[in-house]
């Protein structure tokens, strides 16, 4: 099975690749590129480890470099480990995407899926104060806000007015508008990204 699954990777038009059950990895020449320009990223190392290692279904959802000449985007790797019964744990297939998001108003009002970035668009305000804007953006209220970005809710609060004021907006549905039109709707903070790896609902089958 293992050629199979090498041959396939080899053709696949997405990065993906094959750890098998000895933990040796081969990728087809998207991933490979993939692999050489994260090499150096703590991320990427603590992620081939787990390639490696791991024999369960997961996912993860990472800010890495694909271009040379493009700044970080955030990337969502799946990883689908493949059992027989004759052999037991035969290794696991593992492919990456964009991620892209859509929420239920955007679906609603008729757009795309849209890739999420993690660059800044834009100076006008402060690390802290993105983190607040985007929170805000998602309608988290003033006291849920506080509690992810463990400040208090005076903070939040103090944060939230002087985006508004920046921003020269005076509601929730302004702040909202001047977000889409400054493309702050598919910005999401690096360190607001998760930071484990999320298990898949269901394992796989076996594979014969």
């Amino acid at each position: 099975m293992k050629p199979e699954i090498h041959e396939f990777c080899k053709h696949a038009t997405v990065p993906c690749g094959f750890a098998d059950s000895e933990g040796e990895i081969k990728a087809n020449a998207k991933m490979v590129d993939f692999l050489g320009l994260n090499k150096d990223a703590p991320e990427m190392v603590t992620l081939l480890e787990k390639i490696r290692t791991e024999k369960s279904p997961f996912f993860v959802i990472i800010n890495l470099v694909s271009d040379f000449n493009q700044s970080p985007k955030v990337w969502q790797f799946h990883f689908l480990t493949l059992f027989c019964s004759e052999n037991g744990y035969l290794g696991t297939f593992f492919h990456a995407h964009e991620f892209l998001f859509l929420s239920p108003l955007d679906y609603v009002d008729g757009m795309q899926p849209y890739a999420v970035t993690t660059e800044k668009p834009n100076k006008l305000f402060t690390d802290r104060e993105r983190d607040v804007l985007f929170l805000a953006f998602q309608r988290l209220s003033l006291k849920e806000i506080a509690r992810r970005l463990d400040i208090g809710t005076r903070t939040a609060s103090n944060h939230l007015n002087i985006i508004y004021e920046k921003a020269g907006v005076h509601s929730g549905c302004q702040l909202r508008a001047f977000c889409k039109s400054k493309g702050f709707e598919r910005y999401i903070p690096v360190n607001l990204l998760p930071r484990s790896c999320g298990k898949a609902v269901q394992s796989v089958g076996g594979v014969a």
